[in-house]
């Protein structure tokens, strides 16, 4: 469960329900909101609205977390008292491994969870960062809920969507598919191209002072290097025959 304590920004209580949404997260809890402007934050959660019609509204984070078992208050900034901490790496087995409901607090995007917050917490949790310690919220709540699903993904309780979706491509939410590795044309497919080459270099002047037979063994040698399929045979020849009749029909 994710928990927005005092929120400053409906764009980010929206982001945030779009993140969970992405990633198979459900409960969000939205505690004490300034101003939440709630067609604001749909905006920002295309797809997930959901979320944000459903989430619980309360006042206090007490109220947030009371049928919680274990509560984790995400925080940048180093605290005077020992806590309990996890970083990202640890967090899958920290909210997985024990029995019952785990809350993530999340703080006004000002200053973070105050003191009073954190007395409801069990451990801080702790996304490191290379210079600027603080996440705008959004981004903060993605990376916590990307780390959930890789780990729910891992002990196997996440199975990605298959099938179909509407307009026959992948189900929302499916791996999309690799292409296929394309089959090179065989070496007498080329002829033609060659010979489309060799008869545009000559109508452009190429050819004045070259060999012919070395500039076409040349080309032969680098279409083959290229392994190209029939279709990219079939584009390069159109491109070739546009610039020939180009040649052929420049304006007097």
């Amino acid at each position: 469960m994710f928990v927005l304590v005092r929120p400053l920004q409906s764009g980010n209580v929206g982001a945030v329900a779009r993140a969970m949404k992405n990633t198979g997260l459900r409960r969000l809890v939205v505690v004490s909101p300034r101003a939440l402007d709630l067609d604001r934050a749909r905006w920002m959660a295309p797809g997930a609205a959901e979320l944000l019609d459903g989430a619980r509204y309360v006042r206090t984070v007490a109220e947030a977390v009371a049928d919680c078992q274990q509560v984790l208050a995400t925080t940048a900034r180093a605290r005077h008292h020992h806590w309990p901490a996890v970083d990202l790496d640890g967090l899958g087995a920290k909210v997985f491994d024990p029995p019952g409901d785990t809350a993530v607090l999340f703080g006004p995007e000002d200053h973070g969870l105050d003191n009073a917050d954190l007395a409801h917490a069990h451990a801080l949790l702790h996304i490191p960062t290379a210079a600027h310690a603080s996440l705008n919220l959004a981004q903060a709540s993605l990376l916590v809920a990307y780390t959930l699903f890789n780990a729910a993904r891992a002990a196997g309780w996440y199975e990605a969507p298959s099938g179909t979706g509407r307009r026959g491509g992948p189900a929302r939410g499916a791996a999309p598919g690799a292409s296929p590795p394309p089959v090179p044309a065989p070496a007498g497919a080329l002829d033609p191209l060659v010979a489309d080459w060799m008869t545009t270099v000559e109508q452009g002047t190429y050819l004045v002072g070259h060999e012919p037979l070395l500039v076409e063994s040349t080309v032969r040698r680098i279409l083959a290097r290229a392994s190209l399929d029939h279709e990219e045979i079939s584009i390069l020849r159109g491109m070739l025959r546009k610039i020939r009749w180009r040649m052929n029909n420049v304006p007097p």
